[in-house]
């Protein structure tokens, strides 16, 4: 499964179905980091018909289906919607591909009289390509595929280019089929989630704290919900360990609330753009739902999801109702917080060093608190790049309604308000440690410092929009 989106739980939820202006405030705008300062809003293009993406509850998981072309085209239009309305994509790029290349899938897809979903979701993925690590296309069933989206070194795009390719090969078992970027690309393959309990405190051989954090899953609620204060009393030891190998995110307020519980210093939050729709809701609402529907919230966190679902529910009928009164329509609106402040709420600064150890494995809410984190004077981040799976997330599931492949993209964008992050790539370390024993090798740089050379990085005093 792709790492779960940093949920928030709306803060009014009782007050949005009683006005779209408390709604958007309360369930969307109030969520931004730390309730940052209100943001600009600016509609996007003109409105267009407003269409439902809203999945059946008994088609979350549904069996897909060979279509023929003209059902395949029809499902090809409402993937652009889902895009053009709820897709929030990177900084500087359109959500949606350009008309031109829309209108070559079309051809591709005139090319064929049937389309397997695997065929399918190849080709749309191929069409809706972008440098986004949670970007994703498949279809569930028996035997559910999942396709990465960020694109591969010099990968061709067959589908297109011929109008009558060779059926692709299915998919062999789960996930994985002959696709050399089924779940993800072999040069990106993230490292595997680490056992154990979702927080640990324990110790190095020396007498280092080591407090691993493996995840910020909502479904872990009642173990991080105890983070600010393990971060209290850590952040006054001489030197620390924050292992964070093989996290792959979650609720990013959880991560927030522990770097901030470090440091009373003045911090740059992520520069953040979220897209408030019909579409973009229903999405959501979407993926909240088929979690649920999979069991895979234990029962101590269901009645948050089920608070979360009924949010995002009574958003998109509000935006819904909206879009009636005023004929039938809805625009999208990306609402944009750039250059807040979030401020430490610790008694005062870090007294110690505190090293953050990294993988392949960390991304999403993980990578969001090193952009946290890496500005606090006394944290070092050691190991290796972090998965590069950031810029875009909130995701939101759609499936077409012919075929039944499904459609994974995030709601919402974030920058790294230093500037070193990159999609795909992710956060170099400070110092690489790779190989056997790195929790104690962390442990010693964190009693002896970094070596000579190595980068060493401060809160910023402005975080003026660049």
């Amino acid at each position: 499964m792709p790492p779960e989106s940093s949920l928030r739980w709306p803060r009014r939820a009782a007050t949005a179905a009683r006005s779209f202006a408390a709604l958007a405030c309360a369930a969307l705008s109030c969520a931004a980091l730390a309730c940052a300062p209100a943001p600009a809003v600016a509609p996007s293009q003109a409105p267009a018909p407003l269409r439902s993406l809203r999945i059946a509850d008994g088609d979350l998981d549904g069996e897909p289906r060979t279509v023929s072309s003209a059902e395949a085209i029809l499902d090809l239009d409402d993937a652009r919607y889902a895009f053009e309305h709820a897709y929030a994509g990177l900084d500087g790029r359109s959500p949606a591909p350009s008309p031109r290349a829309l209108a070559r899938a079309a051809a591709a897809l005139r090319g064929r009289a049937a389309w397997r979903p695997d065929e399918l979701a190849r080709l749309l993925r191929d069409v809706f390509a972008a440098p986004d690590g949670h970007l994703a296309f498949g279809h569930g069933g028996r035997a559910p595929l999942r396709l990465t989206a960020a694109p591969a070194p010099a990968a061709p795009a067959p589908a297109l280019a011929d109008p009558a390719p060779a059926p692709a090969a299915p998919a062999t078992c789960a996930g994985r089929g002959a696709d050399d970027r089924t779940e993800a690309p072999p040069r990106r393959l993230a490292a595997p989630r680490l056992p154990g309990p979702p927080v640990a405190l324990t110790r190095s051989r020396d007498g280092v704290p080591v407090l691993a954090i493996r995840t910020f899953s909502a479904a872990a609620a009642p173990a991080l919900a105890a983070l600010p204060a393990l971060a209290a009393e850590l952040r006054r030891a001489p030197a620390f360990v924050v292992d964070l190998r093989g996290n792959a995110g979650g609720n990013y307020l959880f991560a927030e609330r522990f770097a901030l519980a470090l440091t009373d210093a003045p911090l740059c939050a992520l520069d953040e753009r979220e897209v408030l729709s019909v579409a973009a809701a229903e999405g959501r609402a979407n993926s909240a739902r088929r979690r649920l529907a999979r069991g895979d919230v234990p029962p101590e966190a269901r009645p948050r999801f089920v608070e979360h679902l009924a949010a995002l529910e009574r958003l998109a009928g509000a935006l819904r109702g909206r879009a009636a009164d005023r004929g039938g329509a809805a625009p999208r609106v990306d609402l944009t917080t750039r250059g807040a402040l979030v401020r430490g709420r610790a008694a005062g600064p870090l007294e110690g060093r505190a090293v953050f150890l990294v993988d392949r494995g960390c991304a999403s809410a993980c990578e969001m608190l090193l952009a946290l984190a890496r500005q606090i004077p006394g944290v070092l981040v050691v190991g290796q790049n972090t998965r590069g799976g950031m810029s875009v997330g909130e995701l939101a599931l759609f499936r077409l309604p012919r075929s039944g492949v499904t459609l994974s993209l995030g709601t919402r964008a974030y920058r790294d308000p230093l500037g070193d992050f990159v999609e795909l790539r992710g956060f170099e370390p400070d110092v690489r440690l790779d190989g056997a024993d790195v929790v104690e090798r962390a442990a010693a740089l964190a009693l002896r410092g970094a070596p000579s050379g190595a980068p060493r990085r401060g809160a910023r005093t402005s975080c003026a929009p660049r």
